[in-house]
């Protein structure tokens, strides 16, 4: 058996021991709570930032549509036909090449062909927008010149020659 000091100083220890332990559970509460209360102002964008790509699906399970980002940063929306799984609709900005930063909205066929683009072009981002065949080459581009600001209007011909109504 331990002399009574002993026992005196190791049963303070323990209630040093319990002490120090209630102490620092309630410190490491305190700090996440305090974290928690600091950032509630912070916005979801913000805090998702590191979110490159989020899938929507149907009830089926299908893919119906994608929000996500380019490796350049870029935004993007795409909507998918819950059926065949084709895209249906595009959104964002171009990612690179001298369009980079351009917005976009392109409407795709039942196929998934491109068929109607609508865009910002050159160095004003004069909106522009375009109709292609579905073989996806330009029919018809319409919209305004980005050098003289001045609408267009031009169509290929049935030779394939580009010609202007205006």
């Amino acid at each position: 058996m331990l002399p009574y000091s002993l026992r005196t100083y190791f049963k303070q220890g323990e209630s040093l021991m319990k002490n120090i332990l209630i102490i620092a559970l309630f410190s490491f509460l305190g700090g996440i709570t305090g974290s928690m209360l600091l950032n509630a102002g912070t916005s979801w964008a913000a805090k998702e930032q590191t979110l490159y790509t989020t899938n929507f699906y149907n009830n089926q399970g299908k893919r119906i549509g994608v929000i996500g980002a380019h490796n350049s940063g870029e935004g993007t929306l795409f909507l998918f036909n819950g059926n065949s799984g084709h895209t249906e609709v595009q959104m964002g900005a171009y990612g690179q090449g001298s369009e980079r930063g351009q917005t976009l909205l392109g409407l795709h066929d039942r196929n998934g062909h491109l068929r109607h683009l609508t865009r910002m072009h050159g160095a004003t981002d004069a909106p522009t927008v375009v109709f292609k065949d579905s073989s996806g080459s330009d029919r018809i581009v319409y919209g305004i010149d980005p050098q003289t600001q001045a609408p267009y209007f031009r169509y290929l011909d049935g030779n394939g020659r580009w010609q202007n109504l205006f």
